[in-house]
């Protein structure tokens, strides 16, 4: 069965934010000093702040990149069909992951606290709620399909 072009496009968009994370997580040491000296220009981030920031970020980049990671293998389904239980075990963990990100921001926030930490938090919360939403409506309709398969 074809691949729909919108899920072809998808995929490709998420194979390369999974590349521009990794490059992104790799270079953000001197992303930091390129951002304080070139826009920031009057302003300059403490020594403390940096320490604590930039390998929170490269920590925090790692989960990201799995949940991107996840996203891909669910596309992967689609064509077959994408009501599996593979999916709603990743839509599970993507869901975990959501709230151990909002976890670690909000101790970010009572170390370092700017309204985009807080902002971040709520919507690592919201998505996390809404992954595990979309897994239980998923499970739901696999039950009711197997269900269906049974009385014909």
């Amino acid at each position: 069965m074809n691949e729909p072009l919108f899920c072809r496009i998808l995929k490709y968009a998420l194979y390369a934010g999974f590349v521009f994370g990794v490059l992104c997580a790799l270079t953000l040491p001197f992303m930091m000093d390129t951002y304080e000296s070139t826009i920031l220009r009057n302003t300059t981030f403490s020594p403390a702040y940096k320490a604590f920031v930039v390998p929170f970020l490269m920590v925090v980049s790692v989960p990201c990149l799995w949940i991107v990671m996840e996203m891909i293998f669910m596309m992967r389904s689609i064509p077959a069909g994408p009501f599996v239980m593979r999916n709603v075990a990743a839509l599970y963990r993507i869901g975990i992951i959501f709230f151990l990100l909002s976890a670690a921001f909000i101790v970010k926030s009572l170390l370092f606290l700017t309204f985009l930490t807080l902002f971040c938090t709520v919507i690592f919360i919201g998505c996390g709620l809404f992954s595990f939403t979309l897994a239980a409506l998923i499970r739901q309709s696999i039950v009711l399909r197997e269900e269906n398969d049974l009385t014909i």
